[in-house]
């Protein structure tokens, strides 16, 4: 069940982070830029999966799923440059949103 906070809150960050940050994805047809952010996704839950696999074992749902979510989010940016650039596509600082 812990698996599903990540997931579900993922793609409520992917749509702030591109939609309402000042951000541009630059490069690639439409399929690269999917993909860049499926590996995005991907990377996300690596992350969390390795932050829940390490603070785990320090006992209790806050070192084993809230806080590997916190910590996940934090590095959000880091992870979704590096999902899009596997893919050659590059996601740098745009126009602020209207």
């Amino acid at each position: 069940m812990e698996w599903l906070v990540p997931i579900c809150l993922f793609w409520t960050l992917i749509a702030m982070y591109l939609g309402g940050w000042p951000v541009e994805v630059v490069g690639g047809g439409p399929v690269r830029q999917v993909m860049g952010m499926f590996n995005s996704f991907i990377l996300y839950l690596a992350l969390w999966g390795g932050l829940r696999a390490a603070l785990g074992g320090l006992g209790g749902l806050l070192w084993g799923a809230v806080i590997p979510t916190i910590l996940a989010t934090f590095a959000f940016p880091v992870i979704v440059w590096a999902g899009y650039m596997i893919m050659g596509v590059r996601v740098q600082k745009g126009e602020a949103p209207h």
